[in-house]
Order: structure tokens, then sequence, then C-alpha cells
């Protein structure tokens, strides 16, 4: 990925979605998020070790673009609309492995509180078939 600061982003944008599908983020799902952070994404980008100027993972962009998304009420629709565009553009960028870490990441925090639900369910569909996986 050229930019993965852009991707880490569009991966809060995602992961946003999925969680306020149902209008409601759940502690959960912010959990859920926050172990995807640590043990599917910190180690992901090794481009200057993955650090932003502080010396900060850049990993946690997602999170802090999940926050701005929450702060501001942003509907599902419009995030995960976000996503979209962005992974079309840059769709050659990603192989499979990365695709399916994206769409395990997602998943996990759909089921994490309790089950999937209806709205949940029709993200992971439409992502599943975004990313071709």
């Amino acid at each position: 990925m050229k930019d993965p600061r852009r991707l880490y982003k569009e991966l809060g944008n995602l992961f946003y979605a999925i969680a306020a599908a149902d209008k409601h983020i759940r502690h959960e799902e912010k959990k859920a998020l926050d172990d995807e952070i640590q043990f599917a994404w910190k180690h992901y980008d090794d481009s200057d070790n993955g650090k932003d100027r502080f010396g900060t993972d850049r990993a946690y962009l997602i999170q802090f673009e999940f926050e701005t998304m929450e702060d501001e009420v942003k509907p599902a629709a419009e995030a995960y609309k976000d996503f979209e565009t962005f992974f079309k553009e840059f769709q050659e960028d990603f192989d499979n492995s990365s695709r399916k870490r994206i769409f395990n990441s997602a998943k996990h925090i759909a089921e994490s509180a309790r089950r999937i639900n209806k709205p949940e369910l029709a993200y992971l569909e439409k992502l599943k078939k975004l990313l071709n996986i």
C-alpha cells in the first residue's frame, strides 16, 4: 500500500460502519476494534517501522477515525461508502491476504456483541463482494 495512513483512515470508516450499522455502538464492538488493532493491524505496516513522527504506531489511526465518525454521528452508509470508494480506487494494491484480513476484522467487530445482526450482515455481505473473497 502506497499510503498506509490513508488505508488506516479508511479502515476506521469501514469498522465504524460495521459497528454503527444498527445505529448503536456497543462497548464490546469498541473492545473488538481495539483487539483488531493490536493483533491484526499494529504489525501490518512495516514501512518506516509503521510509526508516525511522534513514534505512535500508525494503526491507531483506525481508532482515531472510528472515534471521529462516532463523535460526528456519521451515518454508517456514508462511512462504508467512503471505504468502498477508497478500495475501488486502490484495489490492485490489495493482495488476497490483505483482503481477508480486512474482512476478518470487520466480521470480528460484528460478532463481538453476541451475534451478527441483520444490518451488520448486510454490510458484511457487501464487503465480501467488494473484496472479492
